[in-house]
């Protein structure tokens, strides 16, 4: 959702700047529909026409930058809530062990796991993994779902 209304924002950007560059070079004329208005739309033009040129440059740029560079935004790379409840439903679903386990106590674990997952991997982090097999990932997060079955006092096979 955000990503389309990044996309829309850019692209709102790159039109805007390129119709106050065109204002502001004359490339689209104001027309006065009554001559007393011509004489004031040639002193806005006075007024305002360094702005819109200037003004207009630097928007098209940003929205330029914004359509090559769409995933700027440093926030979009944190974990959100339903990020993290969304893991714990797909780890507790995806393990026969934590399924056998008392509901609450598969909760607590897979919640510790979830919070050391996120504070050592960000989210692009996690979407690399996604490329890594099985082992390589086990490699990654047995210790860390290790560390949690103990801290609840749960026994693991090493």
């Amino acid at each position: 959702m955000t990503e389309t209304v990044d996309i829309i924002f850019a692209i709102s950007m790159l039109i805007g700047g390129l119709i106050m560059t065109m204002i502001g070079f004359d490339i689209i004329k104001l027309k006065a529909k009554k001559q007393e208005d011509e004489e004031r739309l040639k002193i806005w033009k006075i007024k305002f026409g360094r702005f819109f040129r200037i003004g207009g440059i630097v928007i098209l740029i940003i929205g330029i930058f914004l359509i090559i560079i769409p995933d700027f935004n440093p926030e979009s790379k944190t974990w959100t809530k339903s990020q993290k409840i969304e893991m714990k439903k797909e780890i507790i679903n995806s393990s026969n062990t934590l399924k056998s386990m008392n509901p609450d106590t598969a909760d607590l674990v897979v919640t510790c796991f979830v919070e050391k997952y996120t504070d050592k991997f960000t989210l692009q982090e996690s979407w690399d993994q996604e490329n890594m097999t099985d082992d390589q990932i086990g490699n990654l997060t047995m210790l860390m779902m290790n560390e949690c079955f103990e801290l609840y006092g749960i026994k693991t096979n090493k």
